[in-house]
Parts: C-alpha cells; structure tokens; sequence
C-alpha cells in the first residue's frame, strides 16, 4: 500500500489571525515605521543592531556609546513605559533585526514583517552557498567541470560570476560555449536555489524570544496564587515544551538542505537538487508565513502587566499552529 495522502495545510495568509496585546480596536500593527514618540528614541544618530550572541544593541552613531539590552527589560533602562506604543516598537525589534541589518528610528519597518514576501537571498548568501557547491562539486568533475570550478574560485563573487567563469573558460581555456554555458546555467540554478534557503532560514522569525516569553510568562503565572490553578496557567504548561517546534523544524529543513548539498551535489544532478532545495525553501517560507506575526506578538507581552484574556488568546495561536503536523514533517 502507498503512502496516505498529506493532508494540505490551510492558506497561511488568512489563517487564524493573530492579534498583538494592547492594540486599540482599529489600530494596525506592526505599523509602518518605528516612529517612536519618545524624544531620546528620535534621534537619527541611534540605531539598534544585533550583537553576535543574538541580543540587541542600541548605538550612538559616531561616538563610543554601545549599550547591550535585554529586549524583556529594555524598556526600563530606556525609561518606556511598558504597554504603551514605543514599548510594542521596543519589542517589534528583535524580529526586525532578523530581516535587516539595524534599525534606525524613523525608519520604516521591513515589509516582510508586515506581511510581503521575503526579498531576494543576499549576495553574502550567494556566496555562501557558491563556496559550500564549490567543494562539495570537485569530486567527480571532469575535464571540464573542472576548469568551470577553478575559473569560479578565481572569479570575483556577485550575480554573474557564473557567467564571468564561464567566458573564461571558454576565452582562456578553449572549452566550447555551450558546453560552458550550460554548465553556468545549471550551477547557477542551484547555487541560488541554496542560498534561498539559507535566506529563508535566516529569516525565520524570533523563535528563541517567543520561547524566552512564553517561559517567563508560564513562571509568572505559575508562581502567582491566584492563577497558579487556572486553565490558563495549565495550557502555558503544556505549551512550554512544544513551543520549541518550530525553530527545531527551521533548523532541520537548514541542515537536510545542506546534508544534500554536500552528499549528493554532482553537476549532472543540478537541475534535481535545484528543485529539492527550492521545496526546502519553499516550506522555511510556509513555516515563516505561519509563525511570523504570532512570534512578534509574544514579544510584545509583559507577563505581569498584560491582560490575561490576551495572553490566552496567544495560547490559542500556538496550540492552533501546532495542531498543523504537516508543518513540521521533516521528510
């Protein structure tokens, strides 16, 4: 007997809407720029920007000020009060600085997380993803795929070292135009291919943040008397320990992309890992549409100050999105 059919997931755009905590009934968020009202938050020479563990780094631009914030505390170092509009801009933050580099106030929010498609891979990605199909290609190149591998070392990397190797190939080695031509065709294919799912994975959003949020709000709750017993505080409990499901799915769709690259890459095999790779993208980018505007909303609670019907509304998100298997298969 074959295997049972998958059950298609739900259109990822209109599904189970997420509301962030303290909005007012007709507000819009995230909204379109980080238009802090705070004075010490408008100054064009601060910019936020994220450090090499992952924590956010509020800079003075052109002087030697870099302060290392806990995104959960910040607020208070930064005298915001919290639930108020710049605390929600405050926390909007972290998902931000996975799709962009900083963030400057008054810029406007990155449009990924306000819903539009990812943008193309970076070249940094390119590269990346040129260099790992590099090595994992020299086995078994021959003649020619040989010289087409040492010419794209030598090449410059950007958009069309692939075309830049191939002309000199054939000017400097003699090799024929279209045997060199498809050959920068297909890897260029694939590397582009990688690097849209190293993209994708780069832009996943905050996962670890929901997490750090939903487990310091579930301490919260479980430590206060008076909700310790309550069905809330018991759906935190159960929601604690799968809330990681996501980012390990993330992680794992990386490394079965990567797992390919390097096992299985040949040149004859372009176009076909080509196509796997962008199905790997292509569910980084589901995943991302489903969890995007649910992670950023968790960044905005305040365990001890948020209304509590909207931390149970948050709960029902999650529990709603994990009941997707097929978000999560691995294979």
């Amino acid at each position: 007997m074959g295997d049972a059919p998958r059950v298609p997931l739900p259109e990822a755009m209109t599904f189970d809407p997420v509301r962030f905590p303290g909005l007012a009934q007709d507000e819009v968020w995230p909204p379109e720029a980080f238009d802090f009202a705070a004075p010490w938050l408008s100054d064009e020479a601060l910019a936020f920007e994220r450090g090499p563990s992952g924590e956010i780094i509020f800079v003075r631009r052109l002087e030697a000020m870099r302060l290392v914030l806990d995104i959960e505390t910040a607020h208070s170092a930064l005298d915001i009060p919290s639930g108020s509009r710049d605390f929600r801009l405050l926390r909007l933050m972290p998902s931000a600085l996975r799709l962009v580099e900083s963030v400057t106030p008054g810029d406007p929010v990155p449009p990924t997380l306000r819903g539009a498609p990812l943008p193309p891979p970076d070249e940094h990605q390119l590269y990346v993803a040129t260099t790992a199909l590099v090595a994992a290609l020299e086995r078994g190149a021959g003649e020619a795929g040989g010289a087409f591998l040492n010419a794209l070392r030598r090449t410059a990397p950007g958009v069309h070292m692939f075309e830049q190797a191939a002309a000199r190939c054939i000017s400097e080695g003699g090799y024929a135009l279209e045997r060199m031509a498809g050959l920068a065709k297909g890897l260029h294919r694939l590397a582009r291919a990688h690097a849209e799912v190293l993209g994708a994975h780069a832009a996943q959003p905050d996962y670890p943040g929901m997490e750090r949020m939903v487990k310091a709000t579930t301490r919260v709750l479980v430590r206060d008397a008076g909700w310790s017993g309550d069905l809330l505080a018991h759906a935190l409990r159960q929601i604690d320990p799968l809330v990681a499901t996501p980012r390990e799915t993330a992680e794992s769709l990386r490394l079965s992309a990567v797992a390919m690259l390097e096992g299985e890459a040949t040149l004859g095999a372009a176009t076909r890992l080509a196509a796997a790779q962008a199905e790997h993208r292509d569910r980084l980018i589901e995943l991302g549409i489903f969890w995007r505007r649910l992670a950023a909303a968790w960044a905005s609670v305040h365990p001890q100050f948020t209304d509590r019907r909207e931390i149970d509304a948050l709960c029902r998100n999650i529990l709603r999105r994990l009941a997707l298997k097929a978000l999560y298969r691995t294979a």
